[in-house]
């Protein structure tokens, strides 16, 4: 088996950024259908279980464009550079994420907000401490202590734990073992799933949270990005990934899992599977074939600003679209205002200084690149 080579893409790979606007819009419209004053209409299983989907797009993107930087690095200098690796993505990741955290924990401080606060079904923590500190060790997705306003961390942390796994497996064990045990995860990960759900003793929200269970989303990207020229080869595949009916395939596939959600055994076995290959069809279509009609929407200014506010979006979104509360700035639909508000805000205020400050360091270019 030969080792993959970087994948035939431009450096600013195109639709990504439109891709993750689709993300960022699927938990918006799943947190905001619940929030006070939305339409009733909106407020129902099969709307507010999407933000699963849209997280699970974030995370096989993070895949297939982190694997991709990760070639490239292969392809350039004959191997992994770790430790530039590791400070694009911390001066990416953290300066905002900690912005967040402490903002939050401030607020905390002042009486404006309760981080010890519980749904009324589960048992009140008198203390906020055990939050913040899964927050800002990125840990937060094996805290099932529910808490609001650091709950959509755990996403966070899933991605930190790629981060500290996956180059590491490339770079001590090789390409053609790191395909092998990408292709190991997505047949081990439901496995998992199954006896989590069938043995486990932890809370559900553990199966489509913890990373052993959600791994095999981030490993479909992984190998999407290194079979991308093998699969390049493909007569067959080419002729699948053109067919313009495949955006809205995927994507049905993948927001079928959102509405499986109401048979949890399916969903979290099988229907978070389905849904990662709907996804992973959906990138491979517009990637490979930019002309098409998904390519040029995803592409529209409108959806590539909201795709390189997502990270923003996603950070701040939460305090304001938030159920519980029947405040004005967590009500429709001021509270879709005032999210994007937070998040320009912190785009402008906090990333783009440290994105250049990122450039001068690593000799990146993030106007013309694209951060994962």
């Amino acid at each position: 088996m030969n080792a993959p080579h970087a994948p035939k893409l431009a450096t600013h790979i195109p639709s990504l950024d439109g891709l993750r606007a689709v993300s960022i819009g699927l938990v918006i419209l799943a947190h905001a259908a619940a929030t006070a004053g939305a339409p009733h209409w909106l407020d129902k299983p099969a709307i507010t279980s999407l933000g699963n989907v849209g997280v699970r797009f974030f995370f096989v993107i993070s895949g297939f464009l982190i694997t991709t930087l990760l070639l490239r690095d292969i392809d350039r200098y004959g191997q992994i550079r770790l430790k530039l690796f590791y400070l694009r993505r911390a001066l990416r990741i953290l300066p905002a994420a900690f912005v967040y955290i402490g903002t939050m924990w401030a607020l905390h401080l002042a009486g404006v907000i309760d981080l010890n606060f519980e749904v009324p079904s589960r048992e009140y923590v008198d203390s906020a401490i055990p939050h913040l500190l899964h927050a800002l060790t990125f840990t937060a997705n094996y805290n099932h202590d529910y808490n609001w306003y650091y709950n959509h961390l755990w996403t966070l942390s899933v991605e930190e734990q790629f981060y500290l796994l996956w180059p590491f497996t490339l770079f001590f064990l090789g390409l053609r073992r790191g395909l092998l045990i990408g292709c190991a995860i997505l047949l081990i990960a439901p496995l998992i799933r199954l006896a989590m759900f069938s043995f486990g003793t932890g809370p559900e929200i553990a199966l489509s949270r913890e990373f052993q269970a959600v791994a095999d989303s981030l490993a479909t990207g992984c190998l999407a990005a290194l079979l991308h020229n093998r699969l390049s080869e493909v007569g067959w595949f080419d002729r699948l990934t053109r067919w313009p009916a495949i955006p809205l395939g995927g994507l049905l596939i993948a927001l079928g899992y959102g509405v499986a959600m109401m048979w949890r055994p399916g969903a979290y076995v099988f229907g978070q599977t389905a849904a990662n290959l709907g996804i992973v069809l959906i990138i491979q279509h517009v990637v490979r074939h930019p002309e098409g009609w998904a390519s040029r929407l995803l592409n529209l200014k409108p959806f590539v600003g909201i795709g390189v506010l997502s990270y923003s979006l996603y950070l701040w979104q939460e305090p304001f679209l938030y159920f519980l509360p029947h405040t004005w700035p967590t009500s429709f639909p001021q509270n879709l205002a005032l999210a994007f508000a937070a998040a320009l805000a912190s785009y402008f205020i906090v990333e783009r200084p440290i994105l250049r400050l990122k450039d001068r360091l690593t000799g990146g270019n993030s106007k013309t690149g694209q951060p994962a």
